[in-house]
């Protein structure tokens, strides 16, 4: 359930520091991943992705 909230933008993954495995299997498909720890943000339902703020630019 931790990859669920992973952050990814096409080449980094920002995951949870307890996802060993997943973080494993990442790299080995050619993945930077950083792992961060989220233990206090987890005890409230949260993930590295509640902590991203999603950005697009206006169309003109």
């Amino acid at each position: 359930m931790l990859g669920l909230n992973a952050v990814c933008d096409g080449r980094h993954v920002v995951i949870a520091a307890e996802a060993t495995a997943l973080a494993g299997r990442l790299r080995a498909l050619g993945y930077a991943v950083h792992t961060v720890e989220l233990d206090e943000l987890r005890k409230a339902g949260g993930g590295a992705k509640c902590c991203t703020l999603e950005l697009r630019r206006a169309r003109p």
